[in-house]
C-alpha cells in the first residue's frame, strides 16, 4: 500500500511537477504526519525535493509510474480514445494489447464490441488487468513472466522471448508521455523493449495517448511517430504539436470526450 502511494504521487508530479502538502494529502487520502513523512522518504531516494509546504519532481521526467493513479486520471478522454481505436478491429484480427490503463479502456470496448456484435479476434496481453476484464466474453493469450504489481502486467526475458514468436496484424500501445516531433516515451527499459518487440511483429501499430502526455518526458523513448500506422488522441491536444503531428506520414485522430467527435488529420 505504501509503495502504490509513492508510485501514485510520482506520477502526479510527473504531470503538475509541484504538489503542496494539502493537494498530496488530498490525493492520497492520508494525514499531514504521514504525507510529510512520503516526502522525506522520497527525497531520500532522491526522486523528489521537499519545499516550503509541499513537494515537487526533480527535473521534468517520470521516474515512477502508478497503473491505479492512471485508470483515475483523464478517463473521459481515454474512453473515447478506445471507442474510436476499437472500430479498427475486424474479425480474423490477430492483436497485441500492452498494459497501460488507454490500453485497459479500449479493452473495455472490445468487451463490448464482443458481446453487441460478436467480434472474433484472437487477443495477446502482458496485462493482468486486460485479462480480467476480457477473459468472460473471450479467450485470452497471457503472456507472461515477471509479474510487477504497479503495472499489473508482466516483464523480463520470458515476456520479451514469448513475444519474440508471434506475429501481429494490429498492436495497441500507449505511452507514458511524448517529447519532440512525436517520440513516444515509457518509463524503464523493460516497457520500452515489450512495445518494440510487439510493433516490429505487428503489420500495424495505433498509438492510444490522450493530450496530457505530450510535452511530458518519461525517461525512455521507445516509439517513433514514424513507426506507427495510426495515433489516435483527444482534441485537447494543443495546435502547435498538432501541427508537428501532422507533418507526419501516420494517421493522425482527434476524438472529442463528450460527444466522440472525431477529426482525421491524415
Amino acid at each position: 500500500m505504501k509503495h502504490d502511494r509513492e508510485q501514485m504521487l510520482m506520477a502526479r508530479l510527473s504531470v503538475v511537477q509541484k504538489l503542496s502538502l494539502s493537494e498530496a494529502m488530498e490525493l492520497l487520502n492520508v494525514s499531514e504526519s504521514t504525507a510529510r513523512r512520503m516526502f522525506a522518504k522520497l527525497e531520500q531516494e532522491g526522486v523528489a525535493i521537499r519545499t516550503h509546504g509541499g513537494v515537487q519532481s526533480v527535473g521534468g521526467a517520470m521516474t515512477m509510474y502508478s497503473f491505479e493513479y492512471g485508470a483515475r486520471t483523464n478517463i473521459e478522454r481515454k474512453s473515447a480514445i478506445a471507442r474510436k481505436a476499437v472500430q479498427f478491429l475486424e474479425d480474423g484480427d490477430v492483436v497485441f494489447c500492452d498494459s497501460g490503463t488507454t490500453i485497459q479502456c479500449l479493452c473495455a470496448e472490445l468487451a463490448r464490441r464482443i458481446r453487441e456484435d460478436g467480434l472474433k479476434i484472437k487477443l495477446y496481453t502482458n496485462s493482468l488487468a486486460n485479462l480480467e476484464l476480457l477473459s468472460v466474453c473471450m479467450q485470452v493469450n497471457l503472456v507472461g513472466g515477471e509479474y510487477r504489481a504497479y503495472r499489473k502486467d508482466f516483464c523480463g526475458y520470458l515476456t520479451e522471448q514469448a513475444l519474440q514468436g508471434l506475429r501481429f496484424t494490429k498492436s495497441f500501445v500507449g505511452a507514458d508521455g511524448c517529447v519532440g516531433e512525436g517520440q513516444f516515451t515509457t518509463t524503464d527499459f523493460d516497457t520500452a523493449r515489450m512495445n518494440q518487440i510487439a510493433m516490429r511483429n505487428s503489420e500495424k501499430t495505433f498509438m492510444l495517448v490522450d493530450s496530457s502526455k505530450f510535452g511530458i518526458s518519461s525517461h525512455v523513448a521507445y516509439a517513433s511517430i514514424e513507426n506507427l500506422h495510426t495515433v489516435i488522441t483527444d482534441d485537447q491536444i494543443d495546435p502547435e504539436t498538432l501541427e508537428q503531428l501532422k507533418s507526419h506520414k501516420a494517421q493522425l485522430i482527434c476524438v472529442g470526450s463528450e460527444d466522440n467527435e472525431t477529426r482525421e488529420e491524415r
